[in-house]
Order: structure tokens, then sequence, then C-alpha cells
């Protein structure tokens, strides 16, 4: 189920203090794309890569999960990708149909990445993540044990009203403010009205009390939690 896919993934991220850069996820499995710590790229590798010269970015990431092993809910099972420009780090969590692909810098999607000391986006990511596993747990006991087909992907982008927030702040948080809103997307075009309705409904009950759901287009809606936004475009 969805539900146990985003919440696996979820605890993954906090395990391995994981930012994702992507994020896409279903009923079969997530997959994210992270970034490389710092402490993995102090030493920068060359190819060709080989048994004997293996990217030493992969390997020291594939030490920095091992000392976190014992917070892992499953020893996970590592690749080193050397076919392209640049060496990735697979990370294959099998029982919580999970895929984390490592990237250097230079083959980092061109997405926003806050600075390593401020968690407020990945945290309010992660409850967002949260709030839709709850909702597809409550809308599954109105739907006779199923759960409503949806896929999610991660996005970000611009925040419209940046420059507003930031004009209103002293100069010392504004760092703290990301220039923009990450967005879990919602893809409910496989839900029939029964499945939409149970979903929507189950989504109220998710959210905080103050927390506001806006439709939008015909079908959709959109949602803040802190930073982060959860929608779905009505398409």
């Amino acid at each position: 189920m969805l539900s146990t896919v985003l919440r696996g993934a979820c605890g993954v991220m906090t395990d391995l203090a994981i930012h994702p850069l992507q994020f896409e996820a279903d009923a079969g499995g997530a997959g994210v794309v992270a970034v490389m710590a710092r402490r993995a790229l102090v030493t920068r590798s060359r190819g060709p890569y080989s048994a004997q010269n293996p990217p030493r970015e992969a390997m020291a990431t594939v030490e920095s999960i091992a000392l976190r092993q014992s917070l892992l809910p499953e020893s996970p099972q590592f690749t080193v990708e050397v076919d392209g420009r640049w060496p990735r780090l697979a990370v294959v969590f099998e029982q919580l149909r999970l895929l984390v692909r490592y990237v250097v810098p230079e083959d980092a999607p061109p997405v926003y990445q806050p600075k390593s000391n401020n968690v407020t986006l990945i945290g309010d990511i992660k409850i967002a993540l949260e709030q839709v596993a709850s909702s597809l747990e409550v809308a599954s006991r109105q739907l006779g044990g199923q759960e409503p087909p949806i896929q999610i992907t991660l996005s970000y982008p611009d925040d419209p009203g940046y420059e507003q927030t930031v004009a209103s702040l002293p100069v010392e948080f504004r760092d703290v403010i990301a220039p923009v809103i990450p967005t879990i997307e919602l893809d409910r075009t496989r839900c029939d009205p029964r499945a939409r309705a149970a979903h929507d409904e189950a989504l109220r009950t998710a959210m905080y009390s103050d927390q506001r759901m806006e439709p939008l287009g015909r079908n959709g809606f959109t949602t803040r939690v802190g930073s982060a936004r959860i929608r779905d475009s009505g398409a």
C-alpha cells in the first residue's frame, strides 16, 4: 500500500538525514534522489572506475550509511553505478520498496537545496507525506480495505510571495526562508468518483484543525503544511 511506502520512506529520510531533491512514489514503491553528504565529498575521484578504483565519494557514502545501520529498519543493498559521466550510488531497501540514489553535486537535479543546518524544509515535506499516508489509511477503511490508486511526485516551484516575505524579516533570518514551495503533487486520475470523494474526506480528517483545504480546478485541491504544500491540480 502507498501509505506503508510513504511511512517507510519518511523513516529512512530521517535516519539518513536525506533532503530529497526528487521523490516519487506509488503503491509499488518509492524513489529518492539525494546529494552525497559533504563528508563524502572531501576527496573527489576521477575515472575510469574499476573494482580496484571505485569512486571514493560512493564508498564514503556506503561507510556513512553503515555507521547508521542500527537506526535502519533493514540492511540495504548497495550498487555503485559508473556507467554515466558521474558516479552514483544506488541504495535499495527491498522490504520497504525504496530506492535511494545518491549523486555528486555536478549530477544533481537543478532544484533548490537548503543549507545543511536548515531542517525546516525537509521537516515540512515529511509532515506533508505523513498526512497523505494517514489520509490513505482513513480512505481505505471506507473503500473496503483498498487505498485510492494515487501516484505522488515532489517538485519545487518558485514561491511567488518570497520577495515580499523576506523583505519584512531581519537580514539574519532571511536564509531560513526558501524561495520555493516544496509541493507534494497527487495524481488521482486513476481514482473513480467514489475513491476521490473518500480521499477528500479522509484528507480533511488528517489535516490540522487550522489547516485550510482550497479547491483547485474541477476536482483538485491545495493545502499548505508549513513551508510545504499538498496539491492535486484537478486534471
